[in-house]
């Protein structure tokens, strides 16, 4: 909620939303405070609140990624066990306990990482369409957003506004904030497994 809560009025459709920045009993000043307020207002349960979404975004994202990588990984080494049938030093045989150089360990990781992104977009979205719900109904003013019960009344409300579209809107951004992130992890996995 730290995250999705709005200390300036923002444009939407032409109209001013958000909160004026007039310090009202919802907007937090850190994440103490926010942990604080949830407790106070909401109890225990008030933290994990938007949870599941979260779950149901980044669980599949997970499993996708790395069912991904390792097929990456595969065929990155059946392309190289190609390039080594010309190559009679038997020393270089690539099998599936072999290390992947560190080029094609970058390529596997961020293409894993932008398919599964990607992929998993319209989770995000709803996600994320919950969660400024959620910022939005703290806001003592009013929205301009719809109000949705859960992932399954966004989906459908987005796909009936804008088709199969709608679901993908802000993927790239998405990609863009995963790939990064994903390669570099890996990357640095791989690389210090054998120590």
């Amino acid at each position: 909620r730290l995250q999705v809560q709005r200390t300036s009025p923002v444009k939407l459709d032409g109209k001013i939303s958000g909160n004026s920045g007039n310090g009202s009993h919802n907007q937090y000043k850190g994440s103490l405070d926010a942990l604080q307020k949830i407790l106070k207002c909401e109890g225990l349960g008030g933290i994990y609140k938007g949870y599941a979404a979260t779950l149901a975004s980044f669980g599949p994202y997970s499993a996708l990624y790395f069912v991904f990588y390792e097929r990456m990984k595969d065929m990155s080494r059946s392309i190289l066990g190609r390039d080594d049938e010309n190559n009679t030093d038997d020393s270089t045989t690539i099998n599936a306990n072999t290390t992947l150089p560190f080029l094609h360990t970058i390529g596997c990781s961020a293409t894993a990482g932008a398919a599964a992104s990607w992929l998993t977009s319209p989770l995000d979205m709803a996600k994320l369409r919950l969660q400024i719900q959620r910022g939005q109904a703290s806001s003592s003013t009013t929205t301009t957003t719809k109000n949705y019960s859960g992932m399954v009344e966004c989906l459908a409300d987005v796909y009936k506004l804008n088709g199969i579209q709608g679901f993908f809107r802000g993927a790239g951004a998405r990609v863009i904030h995963f790939v990064p992130a994903t390669t570099v992890m890996m990357t640095c996995y791989e690389q210090l497994q054998p120590f």
